[in-house]
Order: structure tokens, then C-alpha cells, then sequence
């Protein structure tokens, strides 16, 4: 995706894999002096911060794509190593790749989303959903990527069922206005699943 693309969505214009963003999806421009000079350096960056972002998370995209693909390798090696593994027994990791590319494909567009989104409560709530959502995909994205003989069915499933529940979280924030009313619930239901889901 090159930046016409971030541009057409946006309409203006202004883990590893990923290099660990999601510990900086926050852009401060109290880390800029904001001198009438520096106006224009500051637009630059805040676009910079988001469309770099945006790339990321469509080049990662693009690359667990090709999962679909490794998963229907892994699954036959998984049956071929146990004659009396069935399809049930290992579609779990179909589903989990699909789960992580819904969510990375939703990750590229919630910084489109947050180019716009006004400072405030509303922006603090939808960055921490968001953050936690990244969290939780790169760590994914990590075990999906792991050796067969590495597979973990339990921490597959449970990892991405949290992330299945932190995308809902996120898309019903937005559906919902991210609300004052709705800020504490949303959060406290975000915090719950994320605990839950790193003690097994």
C-alpha cells in the first residue's frame, strides 16, 4: 500500500515485524514545540506518525496473507504426523489465522480513524483499545508464525479468542461513540479478557 492509499482513506493530504509501534500508537505533540514556525513541521509529523503506522500494519497484512497458505501446510503435517487427527482437531488454526488477519486489517484503519479523532477522552479510550488490540495481535502473529512441533493448541485458541474479544471491543467503542458513559465498562472489560487470556 503506498501513500495514495493512505491518502484516498484520510482525503487530504498532509514484534519485530512491525518494529514494536504499538508501544508508540500515541502521537504527542507536546513533544514538539509548538512555535507558529512549526506549524507545518508538526502537521508533517502527525501525518508522518499515522501513515507510517498504516503502512505497517498493511505490509503485515499482506505478509499473513501468505498464512493461509502455511496453515493448510502446517494442518496436513499435523495429520500426517498422527493418522488419527481429524479436521476438528486442527482447524483451530485456520480460524486463528483468520482472526489475526481481521485484526491487523482493522489495526491499518484505526490510524486513519485516529488522524481525525480530537484530543480528549474519547481519543485516550480508542488509543488504549487500540493498544491493546496491537499487543495482542504481534503476540499472534509470533505463535502463528512458530515451527509446527512448536503449536500450542490451548495458547493458539486462547490467544486468539482474546484478540477476537479486543477487536469487538474496539469496533463497539467506535459504533458506540466511545462515550463517557461507555469509557469505564470498556475498559474494565478490555482489562478483564487481557488478564485472563496471559495467565493460561
Amino acid at each position: 500500500m503506498n501513500s495514495v492509499g493512505f491518502v484516498l482513506v484520510t482525503g487530504r493530504i498532509t514484534t519485530k515485524k512491525t518494529g514494536g509501534f504499538y508501544n508508540c500508537n500515541r502521537f504527542k505533540p507536546d513533544e514538539l514545540k509548538m512555535k507558529t514556525t512549526e506549524n507545518v513541521k508538526l502537521a508533517m509529523e502527525k501525518y508522518m506518525h499515522y501513515y507510517s503506522r498504516y503502512v505497517n500494519h498493511e505490509r503485515s497484512r499482506k505478509f499473513e496473507s501468505k498464512l493461509r497458505d502455511s496453515a493448510s501446510t502446517k494442518i496436513r503435517e499435523l495429520q500426517r504426523k498422527d493418522q488419527s487427527t481429524s479436521w476438528s482437531d486442527v482447524e483451530f488454526i485456520q480460524k486463528a489465522v483468520e482472526v489475526l488477519i481481521d485484526c491487523r486489517s482493522a489495526l491499518k484503519y484505526t490510524y486513519v480513524f485516529a488522524y481525525y479523532l480530537a484530543d480528549g477522552s474519547q481519543k485516550e479510550l480508542f488509543e488504549y483499545l487500540q493498544q491493546q488490540l496491537e499487543r495482542i495481535t504481534e503476540s499472534l502473529s509470533e505463535i502463528l508464525e512458530a515451527p509446527v512441533e512448536k503449536f500450542d493448541r490451548t495458547k493458539i485458541m486462547s490467544t486468539s479468542n482474546s484478540a477476537r474479544k479486543r477487536l469487538g471491543h474496539l469496533t463497539e467503542g467506535v459504533e458506540d461513540g466511545l462515550s463517557s458513559n461507555n469509557v469505564s465498562t470498556t475498559i474494565s472489560n478490555s482489562s478483564s479478557t487481557f488478564s485472563s487470556s496471559t495467565t493460561k
